[in-house]
């Protein structure tokens, strides 16, 4: 009898601590449980989150479509998020600090911060500058030609401003001339005004170019008649970027889907993204379309000229 009931005890002592560890053990979970239904993670998923991938974007009209998307949510939907700057010069540094993930550019940002961007490559192509970019001045190509005086010439120093301006003045034999350079993001250049005892040249392009012609200063040449190729490219940080092959050739459909969208009914297409093109009208949005080329692919003369620039085309989608 003495056995019977020490098993009978240690019995009911088992199973009454096991009772106790049980309810301890569901008490110190049930914050973990009540964190994963707020987050709506499931346990045995074999889908991990997507981190959200950050894209920094300037006004340029051949990103448009980009705009389109985070308008409407598509970007959301993919888990990208645009990051909108005045500047191309910004792009580059916000993604050499690494607060962005990717920033859609020039091949000339590229080249001018490549020391920087370790990791980072071309994944595809976006645009080529037809007229787009430009020199204006607040006098014409033949007093320019004929001044005795400084010149003053505001650009974003560090980017394709940079290399549009140099071959202007290779191509109209101004090396002699007097400049003075003034180092400005686009969003401050725009509000340069025509002023009377000074020569004055302005690197810009639109939607900025447009805002300068309001204010009497002149489009005296642009990359149509310039001796120079400026593609437009989305670069990215893949090494930082699980499944960025996936990822990117979804943004890539995207992307061309919404450029259908702006062929099929540009008025609405204007309409959705007004709020990120600096005021620019419908009238001159539709004129800075006339001044790029939309480049789905690359050609292979394309390709190989960018390799000769040092533009690594072997990761594009």
């Amino acid at each position: 009898h003495k056995n019977i009931c020490e098993n009978v005890i240690m019995s009911k002592i088992s199973n009454d601590f096991g009772a106790f560890v049980t309810r301890r053990l569901f008490l110190s979970l049930l914050p973990l449980l009540f964190l994963f239904a707020l987050t709506g993670c499931r346990f045995g998923s074999d889908e991990p989150a997507r981190k959200t991938v950050k894209i920094a974007v300037n006004p340029w009209v051949g990103y448009t479509p980009f705009m389109y998307l985070d308008a409407t949510g598509e970007l959301k939907k993919f888990k990208f998020e645009l990051v909108m700057v005045s500047s191309l010069g910004e792009n580059a540094n916000l993604i050499t600090n690494h607060l962005v993930d990717a920033f859609a550019a020039t091949q000339y940002e590229f080249i001018n911060y490549r020391d920087e961007m370790n990791g980072i490559v071309p994944l595809f192509p976006v645009d080529r500058s037809h007229g787009a970019d430009k020199i204006h001045a607040n006098v014409g190509l033949e007093t320019l030609r004929s001044a005795d005086r400084t010149i003053d010439v505001y650009l974003e120093m560090g980017s394709v401003n940079d290399d549009l301006f140099r071959a202007f003045v290779k191509k109209h034999r101004l090396q002699k001339k007097r400049f003075r350079y003034h180092h400005d993001p686009q969003s401050v250049i725009q509000t340069l005004e025509a002023e009377p005892g000074r020569i004055v040249v302005v690197v810009s392009y639109e939607p900025y170019s447009s805002i300068l012609e309001s204010h009497g200063i002149r489009e005296i040449a642009s990359s149509r008649n310039l001796d120079i190729l400026i593609v437009d490219l989305l670069f990215a940080d893949i090494g930082r970027i699980p499944d960025s092959k996936e990822r990117f050739t979804e943004l890539k459909n995207a992307f061309w889907q919404a450029k259908k969208r702006l062929d099929e009914n540009p008025e609405g297409f204007y309409r959705t993204i007004r709020k990120y093109l600096q005021g620019q009208d419908y009238a001159a949005f539709r004129k800075s379309l006339e001044g790029i080329e939309w480049l789905p692919e690359l050609d292979e003369a394309t390709k190989e000229r960018l390799k000769r620039q040092g533009i690594d085309t072997g990761h594009l989608l």
